[in-house]
């Protein structure tokens, strides 16, 4: 800069004004550059920070939607007049490559045999590559966390395959056509509650059975006169007193003949649980309970002393669930909770109340007896917790029992009077937590003659 002013000084006025035209021009061209050089730095972060890409897994033929931000419109999908438009050049280019094709009276015709090789020469010539790579095959598309939104059309006309789709809890808005028209046979869709806007015709044509909507303020949108918030052949199931809810019968009160009755349910709350009983048989507890309103499983709840919570060991679609191996002489608490499962999706009721249970300390099974030479050999299965196990035996089934002997282990041996006719039982023996002796169950009687 100093040396510029140097040299102004020594030239005229009029060569002082070109050089300070041309300096101007130098100037603005590299703010220009500068300019595009930063602002594309600045383009490719925000690129790389909302870059969306896919995974396409073909062991499980599954579709794999990542990245942070929203998916844009026509993603992997095209719009309804170039699907018209292949559908044109299918019509216009099937004969040329050996698909045998049969005239009718109106000028129309029917494909009478198509091999495999030729329809696939065909599919490869007309549609897109990304059609043959990837979504020709997908039945599955998973929308992994951080995918904020989907955009218009994004996967519509492109997935002939398509049989389920996984929202994440990230999404908050479902443009219009997002599946337009797929083939495939998608039986449910489930939205979640994150979802804030959900277009009336987001699941066009792609589901054939039930949509779920788990939000309560989730609400159609870009309803017109005539628009349309789902096929009527497929059923919603909304939450009660949600948006959804109110916009269903907003629509079907209507008296326009060009707006179609939608298939709406509302979500019921399973009744709370009643009628807990548990049996006790040793290490073993069977609970019992009466069937709950709108309930179809429950879950079954024991609550854990040393996490202080209730934990779930089981949902079941019966009355009934068996807990096994449990420690013995313990006690425990249960409960159970009514689960009205749609879908995908899990609405529970309130817990029933606590049941409480004791169990005893194990009964020994698997008792086995034997001779050898006059000694008697017993053996059986273990114990949980059994610290030792006490033999006894009596000349009668019924008959007084006298014991023979003690083992630290599942098997025990002694010598013993032959000709005679032995009855045997064993039982399990433990100290409890305040060093008392607790004994078990005696086991079946098993018998040997010596």
């Amino acid at each position: 800069m100093h040396i510029f002013c140097v040299i102004v000084s020594l030239t005229t006025k009029r060569e002082e004004e070109k050089m300070k035209k041309t300096l101007s021009v130098f100037l603005s061209f590299v703010m220009l550059l500068s300019c595009l050089y930063f602002g594309s730095i600045t383009a490719q972060a925000a690129e790389k920070k909302t870059k969306i890409t896919y995974l396409y897994e073909p062991e499980t033929q599954t579709l794999y939607i990542r990245g942070k931000g929203a998916v844009p419109a026509y993603y992997l999908g095209w719009d309804e007049c170039k699907n018209d438009d292949y559908n044109d050049k299918f019509s216009e280019r099937d004969e040329y490559y050996g698909i045998v094709k049969e005239s009718t009276s109106d000028g129309s015709y029917t494909i009478v045999d198509s091999s495999e090789i030729d329809y696939e020469i065909l599919i490869r010539n007309i549609y897109p590559s990304f059609y043959i790579d990837t979504t020709r095959y997908v039945k599955k598309i998973v929308f992994e966390e951080g995918i904020t939104s989907i955009g218009y059309g994004a996967f519509s006309y492109a997935f002939p395959k398509l049989e389920k789709v996984v929202f994440s809890s990230t999404i908050t808005s479902i443009g219009g056509d997002v599946f337009c028209c797929d083939g495939g046979d998608t039986n449910n869709i489930t939205v979640p509650a994150t979802v804030k806007n959900l277009d009336s015709c987001a699941f066009s044509g792609v589901v054939k059975g039930n949509v779920v909507i788990l939000g309560k303020s989730t609400k159609f949108v870009n309803i017109g006169q005539y628009g349309l918030l789902m096929d009527p052949a497929v059923r919603i199931y909304c939450l009660p007193g949600s948006t959804i809810e109110k916009q269903c019968k907003q629509n079907n009160a209507s008296k326009d003949p060009y707006i179609k009755k939608v298939n709406y349910k509302v979500i019921k709350t399973p009744a709370q649980v009643s009628g807990v009983k548990a049996s006790t048989t040793g290490s073993t507890v069977k609970l019992t309970w009466n069937k709950a309103k709108y309930a179809n499983r429950y879950k079954v709840q024991r609550y854990v002393v040393s996490q202080k919570k209730w934990k779930t060991y089981a949902t079941v679609t019966g009355t009934s669930y068996t807990f096994k191996n449990m420690a013995g002489s313990t006690n425990y608490r249960f409960r159970v909770i009514g689960v009205n499962r749609i879908c995908d999706a899990n609405f529970s009721g309130k817990a029933s109340k606590e049941c409480k249970a004791k169990t005893k300390f194990g009964k020994v099974l698997g008792v086995k007896v034997s001779d050898k030479n006059g000694t008697l050999s017993v053996k059986w299965n273990a114990v949980r917790e059994a610290k030792s196990y006490q033999v006894y035996y009596a000349a009668k089934k019924d008959g007084s029992y006298k014991k023979l002997g003690t083992a630290s282990g599942t098997s025990f041996k002694k010598k013993v009077t032959k000709g005679k006719t032995y009855y045997v039982k064993v039982r399990a023996v433990k100290k409890n937590s305040k060093g008392k002796t607790v004994y078990g169950a005696y086991s079946d009687v098993k018998s040997v003659k010596v």
